[in-house]
């Protein structure tokens, strides 16, 4: 269900609120890397789905199947996120590892940085649950959960200056039912759909202060309202220029969006 408090709660797996089909195959269409590394950093028998939104790459995968994961490769992360890993256990645990396994392939195709510091202290309480952000390479990064789903963004700082990624379960009744859970925060406006809050969400993650922000004041503009072909333009209070959202194509029972802050004068294509 979406995390709905504006206030930092004292909830051990944050990811989801700043950070939160069939399978295709990890060929990234029409995406040029820019960084020589052939393989993944994940277990080729990991089921991925990949593409893009603009300037930026997305993934996702259920941290549930199997392969078994390494978790001695979140050590290039630094200690912080290794500190964060043994702080958690089960699905969480599983599933934080396969978002940093994702994180780090995406990251891969755009530098070949090999320190990959991250830090994710939240604005709210200083812990390590917050917006990821890397230390020295120069790529943007999101991240967000749903249950075992995990999934990851990523885009050089040259194309974008920020990014941003949200995945929910979708109800029984479809992605395009209003949330009434949501209506307090919303009103007197009605609240979004699912497919609306993800777009939301995604936005607002991109922004950088997720749910801090006043989410009935902003703003999400129509189909082709955005700069990136079919994609929405977000308003957000406080911030100078909209944020480009999309849906993007997500796993089975899942909806999931993507964002975008394009940089002035960087080249975008859908």
């Amino acid at each position: 269900m979406p995390h709905t408090r504006a206030n930092c709660p004292p909830n051990p797996d944050l990811d989801e609120w700043m950070d939160g089909s069939a399978v295709a195959s990890d060929a990234i269409h029409g995406v040029v890397p820019r960084s020589t590394r052939t393989s993944p950093p994940y277990p080729e028998a990991m089921a991925v789905g990949r593409g893009r939104f603009g300037s930026a790459l997305w993934a996702w995968t259920d941290a549930a199947l199997p392969p078994a994961l390494d978790s001695t490769m979140l050590r290039q992360f630094g200690a912080r996120q290794v500190q964060r890993y043994t702080s958690l256990s089960g699905q969480r645990a599983q599933r934080f590892l396969a978002g940093r396994l994702l994180m780090a392939a995406l990251i891969g195709e755009f530098t070949d940085e090999p320190d990959l510091e991250l830090t994710a202290t939240c604005q709210q309480c200083g812990l390590e649950h917050g917006h990821p952000q890397l230390a020295h390479a120069r790529v943007a990064v999101s991240v967000s959960y749903a249950g075992s789903m995990v999934a990851v963004a990523a885009a050089d700082f040259d194309d974008a200056a920020a990014v941003g990624v949200d995945i929910e379960r979708m109800p029984r009744v479809g992605p395009h039912v209003r949330l009434d859970e949501l209506a307090p925060l919303f009103a007197p406006a009605s609240p979004p759909d699912l497919a609306g809050w993800t777009l939301l969400e995604a936005a607002l993650k991109a922004d950088g202060r997720g749910v801090t922000v006043d989410v009935a004041k902003v703003q999400v503009g129509s189909p082709g309202s955005g700069r990136l072909p079919g994609s929405r333009a977000v308003l957000i209070p406080g911030r100078a220029g909209s944020v480009d959202a999309a849906v993007v194509p997500g796993p089975d029972g899942f909806v999931l969006s993507a964002a975008v802050v394009p940089v002035a004068g960087a080249h975008s294509s859908g």
